[in-house]
Protein backbone atom coordinates (compact mmCIF):
# COMPACT_ATOMS: atom_id res chain seq x y z
CA UNK A 1 0.00 0.00 0.00
CA UNK A 2 1.57 3.71 -0.86
CA UNK A 3 1.96 6.45 1.54
CA UNK A 4 -1.35 8.89 1.49
CA UNK A 5 0.33 11.88 1.11
CA UNK A 6 0.87 14.27 -1.39
CA UNK A 7 3.98 16.09 -2.41
CA UNK A 8 3.99 19.57 -1.52
CA UNK A 9 4.58 21.58 -4.92
CA UNK A 10 0.85 20.28 -5.97
CA UNK A 11 0.06 23.60 -2.98
CA UNK A 12 1.81 26.17 -5.07
CA UNK A 13 -0.65 27.03 -8.04
CA UNK A 14 -3.10 26.60 -4.95
CA UNK A 15 -1.54 29.37 -3.29
CA UNK A 16 -1.56 31.60 -6.60
CA UNK A 17 -4.95 30.71 -6.71
CA UNK A 18 -5.87 32.31 -3.25
CA UNK A 19 -3.40 35.39 -4.15
CA UNK A 20 -5.45 35.96 -6.66
CA UNK A 21 -8.77 35.59 -4.85
CA UNK A 22 -7.51 38.08 -2.42
CA UNK A 23 -6.86 35.65 0.16
CA UNK A 24 -3.99 36.23 3.22
CA UNK A 25 -0.89 33.98 2.56
CA UNK A 26 -1.26 33.25 6.04
CA UNK A 27 -4.56 32.35 6.34
CA UNK A 28 -3.78 29.67 3.41
CA UNK A 29 -0.64 28.09 5.57
CA UNK A 30 -3.39 28.05 8.47
CA UNK A 31 -5.44 25.27 6.09
CA UNK A 32 -2.53 23.57 5.23
CA UNK A 33 -1.24 23.20 8.75
CA UNK A 34 2.18 23.61 7.81
CA UNK A 35 4.49 26.97 8.12
CA UNK A 36 6.01 28.98 4.93
CA UNK A 37 9.74 27.28 5.35
CA UNK A 38 8.56 23.74 5.74
CA UNK A 39 5.86 23.98 2.54
CA UNK A 40 8.83 25.22 0.67
CA UNK A 41 11.04 22.55 1.07
CA UNK A 42 10.83 19.83 -2.30
CA UNK A 43 10.99 16.59 0.52
CA UNK A 44 7.71 17.39 2.43
CA UNK A 45 4.12 15.63 1.57
CA UNK A 46 1.10 16.51 2.67
CA UNK A 47 -2.12 14.85 4.12
CA UNK A 48 -5.45 14.99 1.75
CA UNK A 49 -7.08 16.55 4.36
CA UNK A 50 -4.74 19.89 4.29
CA UNK A 51 -6.16 19.64 0.14
CA UNK A 52 -9.46 19.14 1.15
CA UNK A 53 -8.73 22.47 3.77
CA UNK A 54 -7.31 24.50 1.25
CA UNK A 55 -9.65 24.25 -1.82
CA UNK A 56 -12.71 24.41 1.29
CA UNK A 57 -10.92 27.38 1.46
CA UNK A 58 -11.30 28.68 -1.89
CA UNK A 59 -14.96 27.54 -2.62
CA UNK A 60 -16.08 29.68 0.21
CA UNK A 61 -14.09 32.67 -0.82
CA UNK A 62 -14.11 32.77 -4.96
CA UNK A 63 -17.45 29.92 -6.03
CA UNK A 64 -18.49 31.96 -8.29
CA UNK A 65 -14.97 32.01 -10.04
CA UNK A 66 -14.01 30.12 -12.73
CA UNK A 67 -11.16 28.76 -10.16
CA UNK A 68 -10.40 25.47 -12.51
CA UNK A 69 -9.10 28.19 -15.28
CA UNK A 70 -7.48 29.94 -12.29
CA UNK A 71 -5.83 27.15 -11.56
CA UNK A 72 -4.85 26.13 -14.91
CA UNK A 73 -3.35 29.43 -15.93
CA UNK A 74 -1.06 29.30 -12.33
CA UNK A 75 0.32 25.65 -13.58
CA UNK A 76 3.85 25.36 -14.22
CA UNK A 77 4.87 21.78 -15.40
CA UNK A 78 8.42 21.54 -13.81
CA UNK A 79 6.85 23.43 -10.75
CA UNK A 80 6.47 19.65 -9.49
CA UNK A 81 10.15 18.46 -10.53
CA UNK A 82 11.42 15.09 -12.14
CA UNK A 83 7.52 14.70 -12.48
CA UNK A 84 7.30 17.58 -14.83
CA UNK A 85 10.71 17.35 -16.40
CA UNK A 86 9.72 13.95 -17.88
CA UNK A 87 6.44 15.80 -19.60
CA UNK A 88 8.17 18.49 -21.04
CA UNK A 89 11.00 16.16 -23.07
CA UNK A 90 8.69 13.46 -24.18
CA UNK A 91 8.61 13.32 -27.98
CA UNK A 92 4.91 13.97 -28.45
CA UNK A 93 1.30 14.85 -26.62
CA UNK A 94 0.14 11.32 -26.15
CA UNK A 95 3.61 9.97 -25.00
CA UNK A 96 3.79 12.79 -22.23
CA UNK A 97 -0.04 11.64 -21.25
CA UNK A 98 0.93 8.04 -20.93
CA UNK A 99 4.06 8.60 -18.78
CA UNK A 100 1.90 10.83 -16.78
CA UNK A 101 -0.51 8.46 -15.98
CA UNK A 102 1.98 6.00 -14.95
CA UNK A 103 4.15 8.50 -12.43
CA UNK A 104 1.73 10.94 -10.87
CA UNK A 105 1.57 8.70 -8.07
CA UNK A 106 4.89 10.00 -7.44
CA UNK A 107 2.80 13.35 -6.82
CA UNK A 108 -0.54 11.74 -5.64
CA UNK A 109 -0.57 8.15 -5.41
CA UNK A 110 -4.77 8.09 -4.19
CA UNK A 111 -5.87 10.08 -7.74
CA UNK A 112 -5.81 7.40 -10.38
CA UNK A 113 -5.69 8.39 -14.18
CA UNK A 114 -5.76 6.48 -17.56
CA UNK A 115 -5.50 6.90 -21.12
CA UNK A 116 -7.44 4.70 -23.41
CA UNK A 117 -6.58 5.19 -27.17
CA UNK A 118 -9.64 3.75 -29.08
CA UNK A 119 -9.26 4.28 -33.19
CA UNK A 120 -8.98 7.86 -33.94
CA UNK A 121 -9.37 10.00 -30.57
CA UNK A 122 -7.34 10.06 -27.24
CA UNK A 123 -9.49 9.81 -24.21
CA UNK A 124 -7.95 10.54 -20.65
CA UNK A 125 -10.46 9.56 -17.28
CA UNK A 126 -10.30 10.89 -14.09
CA UNK A 127 -10.93 8.73 -11.07
CA UNK A 128 -11.15 9.91 -7.51
CA UNK A 129 -10.89 7.60 -4.12
CA UNK A 130 -14.00 7.02 -2.49
CA UNK A 131 -12.42 9.64 0.51
CA UNK A 132 -12.61 12.13 -1.57
CA UNK A 133 -15.47 12.25 -2.42
CA UNK A 134 -15.89 16.05 -1.22
CA UNK A 135 -13.78 16.91 -4.57
CA UNK A 136 -17.10 16.54 -6.09
CA UNK A 137 -18.97 17.88 -3.74
CA UNK A 138 -17.38 21.44 -4.32
CA UNK A 139 -17.22 20.74 -8.34
CA UNK A 140 -14.23 22.72 -8.71
CA UNK A 141 -11.46 20.92 -7.83
CA UNK A 142 -12.36 18.14 -9.92
CA UNK A 143 -13.18 20.29 -12.85
CA UNK A 144 -9.62 21.84 -12.11
CA UNK A 145 -7.83 18.63 -13.09
CA UNK A 146 -9.43 18.39 -16.31
CA UNK A 147 -8.73 21.79 -17.31
CA UNK A 148 -5.68 21.55 -15.80
CA UNK A 149 -4.88 18.68 -18.43
CA UNK A 150 -5.97 20.76 -21.07
CA UNK A 151 -3.90 23.59 -20.54
CA UNK A 152 -0.77 21.74 -19.59
CA UNK A 153 -1.30 20.16 -23.13
CA UNK A 154 -1.68 23.49 -24.74
CA UNK A 155 1.92 24.72 -23.00
CA UNK A 156 3.63 22.02 -24.17
CA UNK A 157 2.30 21.66 -28.06
CA UNK A 158 2.17 25.14 -28.25
CA UNK A 159 -0.51 24.45 -30.42
CA UNK A 160 -4.31 25.87 -28.62
CA UNK A 161 -5.72 22.61 -29.30
CA UNK A 162 -9.39 22.03 -27.99
CA UNK A 163 -10.82 18.73 -26.72
CA UNK A 164 -13.71 17.38 -28.63
CA UNK A 165 -15.52 16.23 -25.45
CA UNK A 166 -15.22 17.26 -22.02
CA UNK A 167 -17.34 15.56 -18.94
CA UNK A 168 -17.98 15.69 -15.06
CA UNK A 169 -19.53 14.13 -12.50
CA UNK A 170 -20.66 16.96 -10.79
CA UNK A 171 -23.79 19.41 -11.35
CA UNK A 172 -23.00 22.84 -12.96
CA UNK A 173 -22.43 25.67 -11.25
CA UNK A 174 -22.04 29.66 -11.50
CA UNK A 175 -18.67 29.49 -13.54
CA UNK A 176 -19.56 26.47 -15.42
CA UNK A 177 -19.72 29.27 -18.67
CA UNK A 178 -16.54 30.47 -17.90
CA UNK A 179 -14.58 27.75 -17.92
CA UNK A 180 -16.56 26.00 -21.08
CA UNK A 181 -14.84 29.20 -22.79
CA UNK A 182 -12.01 28.49 -22.04
CA UNK A 183 -11.80 24.93 -23.54
CA UNK A 184 -13.43 25.35 -26.50
CA UNK A 185 -16.33 22.74 -25.95
CA UNK A 186 -19.32 22.53 -23.62
CA UNK A 187 -18.99 20.45 -20.42
CA UNK A 188 -21.20 17.36 -20.07
CA UNK A 189 -22.18 17.92 -16.28
CA UNK A 190 -23.78 15.35 -14.00
CA UNK A 191 -22.13 13.07 -16.55
CA UNK A 192 -20.90 8.91 -15.52
CA UNK A 193 -17.14 9.55 -15.47
CA UNK A 194 -14.48 12.43 -15.47
CA UNK A 195 -12.80 12.75 -18.80
CA UNK A 196 -11.31 14.50 -21.45
CA UNK A 197 -11.13 13.38 -24.70
CA UNK A 198 -9.65 14.84 -28.05
CA UNK A 199 -8.88 13.72 -31.67
CA UNK A 200 -6.00 11.52 -32.74
CA UNK A 201 -4.23 14.43 -34.16
CA UNK A 202 -3.96 16.03 -30.36
CA UNK A 203 -2.04 12.61 -29.66
CA UNK A 204 0.57 13.26 -31.93
CA UNK A 205 1.21 16.83 -31.57
CA UNK A 206 5.26 17.86 -31.09
CA UNK A 207 6.86 18.63 -27.47
CA UNK A 208 7.93 22.08 -28.11
CA UNK A 209 11.92 22.04 -27.25
CA UNK A 210 11.79 18.67 -25.54
CA UNK A 211 15.13 17.20 -25.41
CA UNK A 212 13.97 13.03 -25.88
CA UNK A 213 16.90 11.39 -24.89
CA UNK A 214 16.95 13.32 -21.59
CA UNK A 215 12.85 12.58 -21.04
CA UNK A 216 13.94 9.03 -21.52
CA UNK A 217 16.39 8.70 -18.72
CA UNK A 218 14.15 10.85 -16.45
CA UNK A 219 11.56 8.19 -17.52
CA UNK A 220 13.45 5.49 -15.79
CA UNK A 221 14.43 7.64 -13.11
CA UNK A 222 10.55 8.31 -11.97
CA UNK A 223 10.06 4.40 -12.71
CA UNK A 224 12.78 3.81 -10.14
CA UNK A 225 11.39 6.36 -7.54
CA UNK A 226 7.68 4.98 -7.97
CA UNK A 227 8.98 1.61 -7.08
CA UNK A 228 11.04 2.98 -4.08
CA UNK A 229 8.12 4.84 -3.21
CA UNK A 230 5.71 1.30 -3.13
CA UNK A 231 7.85 -0.14 -1.25
CA UNK A 232 7.50 2.43 1.64
CA UNK A 233 3.97 1.41 1.82
CA UNK A 234 5.08 -2.17 3.76
CA UNK A 235 8.17 -0.19 5.75
CA UNK A 236 7.46 0.04 9.94
CA UNK A 237 6.48 3.18 11.36
CA UNK A 238 9.85 2.53 13.59
CA UNK A 239 11.69 2.41 9.91
CA UNK A 240 10.01 6.08 8.91
CA UNK A 241 10.55 7.38 11.80
CA UNK A 242 14.66 6.19 12.25
CA UNK A 243 14.86 7.42 8.95
CA UNK A 244 14.22 10.92 9.42
CA UNK A 245 15.43 11.20 12.57
CA UNK A 246 18.81 9.99 11.21
CA UNK A 247 18.70 12.48 8.27
CA UNK A 248 18.82 15.42 10.65
CA UNK A 249 22.45 16.89 11.03
CA UNK A 250 21.71 17.08 14.28
CA UNK A 251 19.81 14.98 16.64
CA UNK A 252 17.77 15.78 19.09
CA UNK A 253 16.17 19.17 16.91
CA UNK A 254 12.76 17.39 15.49
CA UNK A 255 10.20 16.86 18.17
CA UNK A 256 7.51 14.46 17.40
CA UNK A 257 4.98 16.97 15.90
CA UNK A 258 7.95 17.61 13.50
CA UNK A 259 8.83 14.11 12.74
CA UNK A 260 4.61 13.32 12.40
CA UNK A 261 4.36 16.39 9.88
CA UNK A 262 7.08 15.03 7.79
CA UNK A 263 5.03 11.80 7.62
CA UNK A 264 1.90 13.81 7.02
CA UNK A 265 0.41 12.49 10.04
CA UNK A 266 -0.90 14.20 13.39
CA UNK A 267 1.30 13.83 16.05
CA UNK A 268 -1.40 11.23 17.90
CA UNK A 269 -1.55 9.19 15.51
CA UNK A 270 2.14 8.59 15.02
CA UNK A 271 2.29 8.26 18.73
CA UNK A 272 -0.12 5.81 18.45
CA UNK A 273 1.32 3.88 15.57
CA UNK A 274 5.09 3.47 17.55
CA UNK A 275 2.81 2.40 20.80
CA UNK A 276 1.07 -0.61 18.32
CA UNK A 277 4.88 -1.39 17.49
CA UNK A 278 5.68 -1.86 20.62
CA UNK A 279 8.59 1.60 20.61
CA UNK A 280 8.70 5.26 21.84
CA UNK A 281 9.86 7.94 19.79
CA UNK A 282 12.14 8.80 22.90
CA UNK A 283 13.63 5.13 22.34
CA UNK A 284 13.85 5.71 18.82
CA UNK A 285 15.82 9.34 19.23
CA UNK A 286 17.84 7.25 21.51
CA UNK A 287 18.91 4.56 19.50
CA UNK A 288 19.42 6.90 16.23
CA UNK A 289 21.97 9.35 18.74
CA UNK A 290 23.75 5.45 20.32
CA UNK A 291 24.02 4.55 16.34
CA UNK A 292 25.24 8.26 15.35
CA UNK A 293 27.67 8.19 18.51
CA UNK A 294 29.67 4.61 17.03
CA UNK A 295 29.76 5.41 14.17
CA UNK A 296 31.21 9.02 14.83
CA UNK A 297 34.03 7.65 17.19
CA UNK A 298 34.78 4.37 14.58
CA UNK A 299 35.38 7.12 12.07
CA UNK A 300 37.38 9.09 13.78
CA UNK A 301 37.34 12.31 12.64
CA UNK A 302 35.81 14.68 15.05
CA UNK A 303 36.49 15.55 18.23
CA UNK A 304 34.39 14.02 21.49
CA UNK A 305 32.74 17.99 22.64
CA UNK A 306 31.99 18.23 18.23
CA UNK A 307 30.26 14.69 18.67
CA UNK A 308 28.27 15.92 21.74
CA UNK A 309 27.09 18.50 19.64
CA UNK A 310 26.14 16.99 16.80
CA UNK A 311 24.05 14.55 19.02
CA UNK A 312 21.99 16.79 20.41
CA UNK A 313 23.85 16.86 23.68
CA UNK A 314 24.01 19.92 26.04
CA UNK A 315 27.89 19.41 26.70
CA UNK A 316 30.62 16.59 26.50
CA UNK A 317 30.08 15.15 29.91
CA UNK A 318 26.63 14.60 29.11
CA UNK A 319 27.59 12.52 25.71
CA UNK A 320 30.28 10.52 28.25
CA UNK A 321 27.06 9.84 30.46
CA UNK A 322 25.14 8.71 27.64
CA UNK A 323 27.55 6.73 25.95
CA UNK A 324 28.27 4.82 29.73
CA UNK A 325 24.76 3.68 29.75
CA UNK A 326 25.37 2.56 25.88
CA UNK A 327 28.56 0.92 26.18
CA UNK A 328 29.36 0.34 29.77
CA UNK A 329 32.68 2.76 29.14
CA UNK A 330 33.51 6.26 28.07
CA UNK A 331 33.91 7.33 24.45
CA UNK A 332 37.67 7.92 24.60
CA UNK A 333 37.79 4.03 25.93
CA UNK A 334 35.74 2.55 23.87
CA UNK A 335 37.71 4.11 20.93
CA UNK A 336 41.11 2.78 21.87
CA UNK A 337 40.11 -0.77 22.36
CA UNK A 338 38.52 -0.54 18.18
CA UNK A 339 41.82 0.81 17.47
CA UNK A 340 44.14 -1.87 15.31
CA UNK A 341 46.40 -3.89 17.39
CA UNK A 342 50.12 -3.09 16.25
Amino acid sequence: MRPQTLQSSLFRPLFQVGASLGIARARLHEAVGVDEALLARPDVRLPYAALQRVWTLLVEVGGSEPLAVRLAQALEPTHVGLVGYVLVNSPDLGTSLQRYCRIHALLDPRTSWRVLSPPGMLRVELALDPRDAWASRLRHPVEGLLVALVASGRALSGEDWRPTRVCVTHPRHAASRAVEDFLGVGIEYDAGANLVQGDEAAARLPIRHADIELGNLLHARAEAELAQLEAQGVRSWRERVEEVLAAQPRTGDLIPADVASRLAVSERTLQRRLREEGVTFAGLEDAVRRDRAFQFLRDGLLPHFEIAFLLGFSDASAFTRAFRRWSGTTPGQWQQAQAPKP
